[in-house]
């Protein structure tokens, strides 16, 4: 699924054929699981934007929000003169975004009684937000289920 969306992303003229690249937030943040199982949204996200940041080649650049304090707290110390401005110097702010990845996860979930196959239909759906206008710029849906005839072995 990562894949597949990475490279419809990656065909969006707004995200990708833009004079300056696009600062964008791929984080679990605004990942919504409303399925039936219990998942980590954010090995999700850090799949996502690690192959985005690869497959983007400078096209997107990708805010690290989920490091935010990490970020301040360093921004803390270069003002305070208890470490150099380091190589790449000062900056008024921190990088605010253009984007932010949102999404929801949905499934259902059905067990035929005579056989004891239990079947899941999953849908993924990925929304990418413009932070100034709250429109949407590029939005996917992906579809997968499984089934298994041992409950115990398909969860």
């Amino acid at each position: 699924m990562t894949d597949r969306m990475m490279r419809d992303m990656l065909q969006s003229p707004v995200l990708a054929n833009t004079a300056r690249p696009p600062q964008v937030i791929v984080d679990g943040e605004y990942f919504h699981n409303e399925s039936a199982q219990r998942l980590n949204k954010n090995v999700i996200a850090d799949r996502l934007r690690v192959a985005l940041n690869n497959a983007a080649a400078g096209r997107m650049v990708f805010v690290a929000r989920h490091n935010a304090d990490m970020v301040e707290q360093e921004r803390r110390l270069k003002r305070a003169g208890k470490v150099d401005v380091g190589t790449t110097g000062l900056t008024k702010a921190a990088a605010g975004g253009d984007y932010r990845l949102s999404g929801r996860i949905n499934s259902i979930d059905a067990v035929n009684v005579r056989s004891g196959v239990a079947q899941r239909y999953n849908q993924v759906v990925f929304e990418m937000v413009d932070l100034e206008r709250g429109t949407i710029v590029w939005s996917g849906m992906y579809e997968f289920s499984r089934a298994a005839a041992d409950d115990v072995v398909y969860r």
